[in-house]
């Protein structure tokens, strides 16, 4: 076994620890032993070569390496002496010490892989391992998580592409540690890659649908609208329309009432005659009256008005309708003077006096006589009045002219 001095402790700038090597022996493993003693064995040890090689031990550098190949240094600048032949290696020379009574072990050197035969070579510093780089594997994990419940929701799904992004980003640099042996949690980070495609994916299907539902609801806005303005356009029309056939009907109503009032007018300047003209009602009746004669009553008729002058007045009525008509109310016409004043009847005690009266059959023809005294001084023009019809059909004839 052998041993060797720990790193931590000083050791010269030109030492080189001793070296024993046999043949067949490998390196082995070195124990840290304390540096006095390690350097006491040395000394020993050259001390030993140097009485074997008939050298002085007192000349001898204490940290010359020991070499069997090669011999002790002169102790005052002679010649090299060469080493004699090395003895047979001990038992325990042989497995890499060197014995050294009431010392340490002397600290072999061990070659290092690869390394030449007397080339020392201590063990490296211990280094501390690297912590695994879990951080972003663990976030693309959880960062998947919340953006894939986040793409579930109706309302939040617009919030989800974000950490879902940030998954699929986080995931991959994870996956890339993990390859690198620089990460252990490659499962978390793939879980993260996975989740934040399934949430990108998600979202961008919720949204799509959406999209399509908010135009779908615009769309059918749009139509509703459209069928309201039609509906609208449609009511004007029909109000327009229903406001042009009112006023088509007020313009006849105005147009009949007018025609009417023409008519009636018409028919008022028909029935406004001079003596001698003759009349038809609207059912048939034709009436006629002659120009006024004078008149001479008979002894027995009371005393007639003085300054006067009397007319005999004779209406004819005709017939000419196919139903029978009534002569009531139209037996005695009213006779009026130039200033408007009803003209005194006179009354005949003779038969020449005449009224209409009862009714009157299709083709059957009556006359009324009556006599008049008007007044010389209103005796300029006057006017015989004959009415007949009842209620609201009840009209007159007027005729007007002078005295003969």
């Amino acid at each position: 076994m052998t041993v060797s001095v720990p790193p931590d402790s000083p050791q010269p700038t030109d030492a080189k620890p001793a070296e024993v090597e046999s043949a067949d022996a490998e390196p082995v493993d070195t124990e840290p032993v304390d540096a006095e003693s390690a350097g006491a064995a040395r000394v020993d040890v050259k001390a030993a070569d140097a009485d074997r090689a008939g050298a002085e031990p007192a000349d001898a550098d204490p940290w010359t390496p020991l070499d069997p190949g090669q011999g002790a240094a002169p102790a005052s600048g002679g010649a090299a002496v060469p080493a004699p032949a090395a003895p047979a290696a001990a038992p325990a020379e042989a497995s890499g010490q060197v014995p050294v009574p009431g010392q340490a072990p002397i600290p072999g050197r061990v070659p290092a892989p690869g390394q030449a035969p007397g080339v020392p070579y201590w063990p490296p510093y211990p280094v501390a391992a690297p912590q695994p780089r879990n951080g972003l594997g663990t976030a693309a994990m959880v960062l998947g998580i919340v953006g894939t419940v986040l793409s579930l929701g109706i309302i939040l799904f617009w919030l989800s592409w974000l950490p879902a992004l940030l998954a699929l980003i986080f995931g991959v640099i994870g996956m890339g540690y993990a390859r690198k042996g620089q990460a252990t949690n490659r499962g978390m980070a793939l879980a993260g890659v996975i989740l934040g495609i399934t949430g990108l994916l998600v979202s961008v299907g919720t949204g799509v649908v959406v999209v399509l539902q908010v135009q779908a609801v615009k769309q059918e806005e749009r139509a509703e609208a459209e069928a309201a303005r039609v509906r609208s356009e449609a009511a004007i029309q029909a109000a327009e329309e229903r406001a042009a056939q009112e006023k088509e009907r007020i313009e006849t109503e105005r147009k009949r009432i007018e025609a009417e009032k023409e008519k009636a007018a018409a028919d008022e300047r028909a029935r406004r005659l001079a003596f001698g003209q003759s009349y038809t009602y609207p059912d048939g009746l034709k009436v006629t009256m002659a120009p006024p004669e004078p008149y001479v009553p008979s002894e027995t008729v009371f005393e007639a008005p003085k300054n006067a002058k009397i007319l005999q007045v004779r209406i004819t009525v005709v017939n000419t309708g196919s139903k029978d008509v009534s002569l009531y109310g139209s037996g005695m016409p009213f006779v009026r003077d130039a200033n408007g004043g009803l003209v005194f009847q006179v009354i005949d005690g003779s038969n020449r006096m005449k009224l209409l009266g009862g009714s009157l059959a299709p083709g059957q023809e009556a006359t009324s006589l009556s006599a008049y005294a008007l007044p010389n001084s209103a005796a300029g023009t006057f006017t015989v009045e004959f009415d007949y019809g009842s209620g609201l059909q009840r009209k007159n004839v007027i005729w007007s002219g002078s005295p003969s």
